[in-house]
This record gives C-alpha cells, structure tokens and sequence, in this order.
C-alpha cells in the first residue's frame, strides 16, 4: 500500500518529467483515494479500461496516453465527461506519462523495443532526443526482419523498402507516432527507421532516400513500458497490479 501523493512523488523523479517539454501533463490527471493497493495499466485510457480497473477493484490506473492533451478543448463534455465522472465516482486515481516513459532508460517504451527486437543501443539524437539508434548483432533481410517482429509483437508491420532483400544492420526507432522524425533520420547512416505509425510522405521519402521505415503499430510499439514500470513499483513498494491488454490495430 502506498499514498497516492506518495506515488505521484516518485513517478515524477524516476521519470524525470521535468526534463520534457510535452504534449499533455504528466503525472496525476486524476486524484482519486488517498491509499494505493492495487493499480490498473493500459495504454490507453478508455472506458473499457475504467470499466476492467473497477472490476479489478483498483485504487489507480497508470497509462501512457492519459485523457487531457494540450490540443483538446477546455470543455468538458461528451465521452471526456463520462470516463472522468466514472473516474471521479469510484474514487479512481488516473496517472499518465507520456514523453518521459517513452524515453526512459530502464522503463520506457524504446527500451523495451529495442530490447525486444534484439538491438544494441549506441546512441539518441533528435528532439528532446527521442529517436534511439544501434545495431543489430547480425544483419538480416528487412523480410525477415518483418517476420521477426510479427512474431515478437503480434502485428504485422507496414514496411516501405526498395527491396525486401535489403540488409538491416543499422537501426533508428522511436515508439508510437513519430513519423515526423524520418526527416532527421534520412540524415543519419541509417539502414532502417522503426516507429508505430506511417504518413502519406513517407513511402516516397523511403523509396527514394533507401532507407527502408517500418510502422510497427503505436499501440503494439507502447504497450511494454507501462508494464515495466509496473513491475518495479511491485518490488518497490509491493503494489499489486494489473496489465490490461486492450489491442488497438493502429
């Protein structure tokens, strides 16, 4: 069991949210009890998710995406309306981090896919320097590169390359929707660039750069930090908790 200011107090320092200038507020969205025994992860904040944390009898849900963005209108109305009544109504703390669980070193969700995927971290670069890059051990064809990471995250990828015998050895990747960084990437000695989603610029910029770009789905590519963390919170203060996984196909 654990405070929830108490919680909030080491999420903020083991992230290091202070070090990101982000699209939302990190932290505590929600303040719900005081007391923290069991926590619900997600991805996503949804109302299925609200719905499985009651059900789990939980005194928090910890996501990655949370329910208030810079960009979202101040009103609150519609589906924003209900999940925070229900949220409010079952005394349910609601934590959110997004930037900083990306990026963390042990936790985050580039971390986890690099690990997953087998690459050696050698470096970041870009902005807030969220785009990782390394090598894998041994390079491979990006087709089986592709099959290899349909079989590890349980998605198959959208892979734009010139030619599916291309050779993979050097990789760039930042989870969820990053697309935009391809344009610092096609800058770096860079075999492939790994991220969750595409744009409609990106198959030309693939094609004719020869750098191949694999969307990898954002959900599929952010689905591990939040399960991470939750794990070190068990050790560390003995919270039970547990993951939901709600697929998204995107």
């Amino acid at each position: 069991m654990i405070n929830n200011y108490e919680l909030l107090q080491y999420l903020d320092k083991v992230l290091d949210v202070n070090g990101y200038t982000d699209y939302c507020p990190n932290g505590l969205q929600i303040e719900g009890v005081t007391e923290i025994k069991h926590i619900t992860l997600g991805v996503s904040l949804s109302d299925q998710l609200i719905e499985r944390a009651i059900n789990n009898n939980s005194q928090a849900i910890l996501v990655h995406h949370g329910i208030f963005w810079n960009k979202d209108t101040y009103d609150i109305t519609g589906i924003k309306k209900k999940r925070i009544e229900k949220i409010i109504k079952y005394g349910i703390n609601l934590y959110a981090y997004h930037l900083p669980l990306d990026n963390h070193p042990t936790f985050g969700n580039n971390a986890w896919l690099g690990k997953i995927i087998g690459i050696q971290k050698l470096g970041t670069t870009g902005y807030q320097n969220l785009i990782w890059y390394g090598e894998l051990e041994q390079a491979t064809s990006i087709a089986q590169l592709k099959i290899d990471i349909k079989s590890k995250l349980l998605r198959t990828p959208l892979v734009y390359a010139n030619s599916d015998n291309k050779l993979i050895k050097k990789i760039a990747w930042c989870t969820g929707g990053a697309s935009d960084f391809f344009n610092h990437v096609l800058n770096m000695d860079i075999d492939l660039y790994i991220t969750g989603e595409a744009a409609e610029p990106t198959m030309a910029l693939a094609c004719e750069s020869g750098i191949a770009y694999m969307a990898a789905g954002h959900y599929a590519t952010e689905r591990y930090g939040v399960q991470a963390l939750g794990e070190e919170l068990n050790k560390k203060f003995e919270i039970c908790f547990k993951y939901e996984e709600l697929n998204n196909p995107v």
